[in-house]
């Protein structure tokens, strides 16, 4: 199963639904990481082994291709568009539940093309 780190800008009721579905959750909030910088948080993902939730795309792809581009290490990047609780909560567990840690641990930048 997926370990998932919530960004401040995710809803912290998304992760006390998804701890009711037995998925191992954390939040930006329950580690004092609140206003943190995006490499800040993406770090401290990856240092829980978590892949980082967050709804803010646009900051969020400029740090994934500058990550693979350095070939830095980090557990993932899930980008989820603004809906309601109820729906990013089931989605994020399907995910959780269907994928391992394994195959979301890291990009290979070296299987991507240029």
């Amino acid at each position: 199963m997926v370990r998932l780190y919530l960004d401040e800008d995710v809803d912290v009721l998304i992760a006390l639904l998804l701890r009711h579905r037995d998925i191992e959750v954390s939040t930006a909030l329950d580690h004092n990481m609140l206003g943190k910088t995006d490499p800040e948080q993406i770090d401290f993902a990856t240092k829980l082994g978590a892949a980082i939730v967050t709804h803010n795309r646009l900051h969020f792809e400029r740090w994934f291709t500058k990550y693979v581009e350095e070939r830095k290490y980090f557990s993932g990047i899930i980008v989820m568009k603004r809906k309601d609780v109820y729906t990013l909560s089931q989605r994020l567990s399907k995910f959780a539940l269907t994928h391992s840690s394994q195959t979301t641990r890291r990009v290979n930048p070296n299987t991507l093309a240029a």
